[in-house]
């Protein structure tokens, strides 16, 4: 844009475009100062202005009326249209979600497959049938690109980071799930040590497993980053055992195949969610933030 194209729009304001578009419409000083909730005399004095911007007079008395100029009709469509086209800029948007088609990116390990994110698409199939879910299991890589706005939404630990949002919903214990004829459900008191029986990490359990292998050390490792489809089926014929946040493991363990038990020793896990910073400005997902916040909150309590 060159330097005098910038010069010209620079003398042209919102408001003087406001009464332009009021002026060309009513074609009446007086009558357009009412709708303004000006004076006639600043409709006036801002119609002088616009005379001289434009280099026409725009409008002109024949008899007792106020007519169009050729160059006033020529620019009046241009002109609505330019006022709904600010209007639209600056007026809050209005929420179809059943119009919204977007694609989310969410982050979280295969324990929130089966009670966070089922919940959320059971309720988006309903809601917002047109959002597309894309599934990213939690890393490094993915964070850096939460923090980037490559990816929207985190559910783990708080990131320790300025450049994301994060909420705290509150914290769970852990548990163990296992098949119910498990030794360690008999009630023998010659049951093998805890240590003796291997574990299975599911995908995406790393946000975990510092905390899980800081008090359970010695425990083999049967499976490592397996599917959530893949541990259960092993589970079922195996002494092989699966460690996560309660509310999971409790909704796993009413199959008739498996059994929970609370493990004490495991200090609480912080249960949060972040997302890229500014992204509830957009209305819809403020929306989904809000909703998927609720869904955290009902599975923790």
């Amino acid at each position: 844009m060159r330097n005098s194209d910038i010069a010209k729009i620079r003398k042209l304001d919102f408001n003087l475009l406001k009464t332009l578009s009021v002026l060309l419409e009513h074609k009446h000083i007086s009558e357009s100062a009412e709708l303004l909730f000006l004076s006639q005399p600043a409709v006036s004095k801002q119609l002088t202005k616009l005379r001289s911007m434009f280099n026409d007079p725009l409008l002109v008395r024949s008899g007792n009326t106020q007519l169009l100029t050729p160059k006033a009709e020529r620019i009046k469509p241009k002109v609505h249209s330019l006022c709904e086209q600010v209007k639209q800029l600056v007026i809050p948007d209005e929420l179809n979600l059943r119009e919204v088609k977007v694609t989310v990116s969410i982050m979280f390990s295969d324990y929130g497959s089966p009670h966070w994110i089922s919940k959320l698409l059971r309720e988006l199939h309903n809601e917002a049938p047109n959002v597309t879910i894309i599934c990213k299991e939690w890393s490094k890589e993915n964070i850096k690109q939460l923090i980037k706005g490559e990816l929207n939404i985190a559910l783990g630990p708080i990131l320790d980071s300025n450049q994301c949002e994060s909420i705290k919903l509150g914290v769970v214990t852990t548990s163990f799930i296992a098949r119910k004829n498990h030794p360690l459900f008999s009630e023998h008191t010659d049951i093998p040590p805890f240590s003796n029986f291997p574990i299975i990490r599911i995908s995406g359990s790393t946000q975990y497993q510092h905390i899980y292998s800081a008090i359970l050390p010695d425990n083999p490792i049967m499976l490592d980053q397996a599917s959530m489809w893949l541990a259960l089926d092993t589970l079922k014929y195996s002494d092989a055992i699966l460690i996560g946040p309660t509310p999971v493991m409790y909704d796993l363990a009413h199959a008739e195949e498996f059994q929970c038990m609370h493990l004490k020793q495991v200090p609480n896990i912080d249960v949060c969610m972040s997302w890229t910073s500014g992204l509830t400005n957009d209305l819809f997902y403020k929306w989904l933030i809000d909703k998927m916040i609720r869904i955290g909150n009902e599975i923790i309590s």
